[in-house]
């Protein structure tokens, strides 16, 4: 039972616990009514935030303009794209020195369909309450269509503003379950290509488009393959935009099965799943969802390098996709004047902690995914460290076309960051959620998953609380690889603080998570003062210490 269960709390710490919330509390009144500015909330940070400096590498380039010269921004969507793969595909991995990497950008959710939720709506799962990728279990398109969210969502923001907004890709998963018909275009798009196959698109050949409200069938040549087509219809269709524009280019790549063009059958063959001290290990205070996992046999992990191999030749494709691109807004005439996001769903993990393959989990092999801003005033091979958010992306781009946001986003604008401005009032930590499990059907399905949770991650922490009662809490400091829960071990007056924010970021909406993210959680730790005695009266700490646990996936998102 060590490290198993949340750290009882003496009295004295409370009370004293109660006075740093109490004095927190008092900072953020003011704050509160700064962040309620509306439409103008996700630029208003609290002041009391974390304003760690942003790191950078040695070969850091100065920006060449500014942010205001960004007239267009593509945003390329990778699919299950974590950091090991992005760094064993080189193309990948010397996009850095073009641009400026977030290091910490965190997915609100390591699933598709939640997570590009996410993006879209610039709101934590909880709040836009698509939970999953199917309707079955709460999530997936129908369940976003059927709370009329495609009518309120970053593409209508921008379109209101005159922006020229396109698709091309994956859009969510389900679709077109529901629509009136297969050529359905949602709201907000002046041009849309997605497929209307569902989870044959993963297989990359043998798939059904819906090309701007046409269908289009497409085989097995190798001239079929789908980020190839996909490529070709975003080219063709930068040729005729005019500034400003949006385009978001959702490649089905690396998600297993992992296609990948016959070109890169011979390439990758000697790669492996990096050998880290968390490849196939145990680790220390283990909770039951995890303790239970076998070593992985050789004959297993030799099946995991094989796939491992295919998901190489598979990312392959966005570095495909990033150079075609390029390419293209270099003959248009718009290389100068385009912001380039380059970004994934979610992480993968593949033998880490003895799990074979699959995502789901606040490990940052699922929740910290690769991120990068190329292009005008953005710094060259520039790191910046500060905890960012997929929600953060949408009143960031919106801020650039001049776009208004609705008071209900929960995201803060990157724009400070990326003209390094290292004393930017910022979050100290960010919310990472899984409400719902898969079940089989699902593009997505495992059998071995963790139980539903909530977690917060910080430049320090990785706190997770799940459905079950259970707590982890790694040290990331002192423990990169997030091998060894130290909840037990831990000051019980900074396990207190960090659930004190997860319950606030859990429960936040809109401004309250603006705030929420900008609270102490162990960093900041006010000296406890050694308390003698019963206190007259114990300071309140609702809301902040230790409410019941929620036992229910379900009822976290009613």
């Amino acid at each position: 039972m060590h490290g198993r269960k949340r750290a009882e709390l003496t009295t004295a710490t409370l009370v004293t616990i109660g006075v740093v919330v109490a004095v927190f509390a008092l900072i953020l009144v003011g704050t509160t009514k700064a962040a309620r500015a509306g439409e103008a909330g996700p630029d208003a940070t609290p002041t009391t935030g974390a304003s760690a400096d942003a790191t950078s590498s040695p070969e850091i380039q100065p920006a060449v303009g500014s942010l205001t010269d960004i007239k267009n921004v593509v945003m390329i969507l990778a699919d299950d794209l974590d950091w090991a793969a992005f760094d064993q595909v080189p193309r990948l991995a010397a996009l850095k020195n073009e641009g400026t990497t977030l290091s910490d950008f965190v997915v609100t959710d390591s699933l598709c369909c939640p997570s590009r939720t996410s993006f879209m709506r610039s709101q934590y799962v909880h709040n836009h309450r698509v939970i999953s990728n199917v309707k079955a279990t709460g999530g997936g398109w129908e369940k976003f269509f059927s709370r009329g969210l495609e009518k309120d969502c970053l593409p209508t923001w921008l379109q209101k503003s005159g922006v020229n907004t396109s698709l091309i890709g994956k859009y969510l998963n389900g679709f077109p379950n529901g629509t009136p018909a297969p050529t359905y275009i949602p709201p907000g798009y002046n041009y849309f290509v997605t497929s209307t196959s569902k989870n044959q698109a993963y297989q990359g050949f043998d798939y059904t488009l819906n090309e701007n409200g046409t269908l289009k069938d497409y085989g097995h040549a190798p001239a079929d393959f789908l980020n190839g087509v996909l490529l070709k219809n975003a080219a063709s269709y930068m040729k005729t935009l005019k500034t400003p524009f949006f385009m978001e280019f959702a490649s089905y790549n690396p998600h297993t099965p992992a296609p990948y063009e016959a070109k890169y059958a011979n390439t990758h063959t000697n790669d492996t799943i990096p050998r880290t001290a968390a490849f196939n290990a145990v680790g220390t205070n283990e909770l039951g969802w995890i303790a239970a996992r076998k070593v992985l046999t050789p004959h297993r992990v030799a099946n995991l390098d094989r796939l491992w191999q295919k998901r190489l030749r598979s990312a392959e494709s966005i570095a495909d996709t990033y150079e075609v691109l390029q390419a293209q807004l270099k003959a248009t005439g718009h290389a100068d004047d385009t912001l380039i996001i380059l970004t994934s769903d979610n992480g993968y993990h593949a033998g880490v902690h003895r799990l074979a393959t699959g995502k789901q989990t606040a490990f940052k092999e699922d929740a910290v995914v690769p991120t990068l801003f190329i292009g005008p005033g953005i710094s060259k091979g520039a790191v910046i460290s500060q905890v960012t958010s997929m929600v953060d992306l949408g009143p960031t781009i919106s801020s650039i076309f001049g776009a208004k946001t609705p008071s209900y986003v929960d995201g803060r604008n990157l724009a400070p960051l990326l003209r390094g401005e290292a004393a930017t009032p910022w979050r100290t930590a960010t919310l990472t959620e899984n409400l719902s499990r898969t079940r089989p059907g699902d593009p997505d399905y495992s059998p071995f998953e963790a139980p539903a949770f909530h977690a917060l991650r910080s430049n320090q922490w990785l706190y997770i609380e799940y459905v079950n009662g259970d707590v982890e809490l790694y040290d990331l400091k002192n423990d990169p690889l997030e091998m060894n829960n130290v909840q037990a071990a831990t000051n019980p007056a900074i396990v207190a603080q960090l659930h004190a924010q997860l319950h606030a970021l859990r429960n936040c909406e809109g401004a309250s998570c603006r705030v929420a993210d900008a609270m102490p959680n162990g960093t900041s730790i006010l000296p406890f003062p050694q308390v003698t005695g019963e206190p007259t009266a114990t300071p309140s700490v609702s809301n902040t210490a230790t409410p019941t646990p929620t036992t229910s996936a379900t009822s976290l998102v009613q």
